[in-house]
């Protein structure tokens, strides 16, 4: 949800849709600087659509959300009041949470800087490392 994050993942500038998917939560991880999506009956989570995606962009995404253990898994949205079939990057595993719901303008003020940094210097070694040897020595990311 933040455009210079994803800019700085991908790489490039790329073309944004606005949607929601009904029944999802976006809530603070635990002892984290970064949210998780999960099944909430009756809230609805505000998105974004990624158009024309090439497979360059895909592995970039891969690398920086592997690291995190998040994984694309098909899922269906609202954008412009159509259904999409898309893809959404979740946890593979269960993430301690916090019960709060994550607010992005204050994750912004907040941490996104220094989650901008992180994310230049993980993607400067995209290519270079895989996610098993960026996971083993994240922490000098930070």
């Amino acid at each position: 949800m933040d455009v210079t994050l994803l800019e700085i993942v991908l790489g490039r500038k790329v073309e944004l849709l606005p949607a929601t998917l009904k029944d999802y939560g976006v809530f603070k991880v635990l002892d984290a600087d970064y949210p998780v999506m999960v099944k909430s009956a009756g809230l609805v989570s505000n998105g974004i659509i990624l158009n024309d995606l090439t497979k360059v962009d895909i592995l970039r995404t891969d690398f920086y959300e592997h690291i995190f253990d998040y994984f694309l898994q098909p899922i269906q949205v609202l954008s412009e009041d159509i259904l999409i079939d898309t893809q959404v990057y979740m946890p593979n595993k269960a993430i301690p949470r916090l019960e709060e719901l994550w607010n992005l303008s204050y994750w912004q003020d907040a941490s996104g800087k220094s989650m901008h940094n992180f994310a230049e210097k993980v993607m400067a070694k995209f290519g270079e490392l895989s996610v098993d040897d960026m996971k083993k020595d994240i922490k000098r990311y930070f």
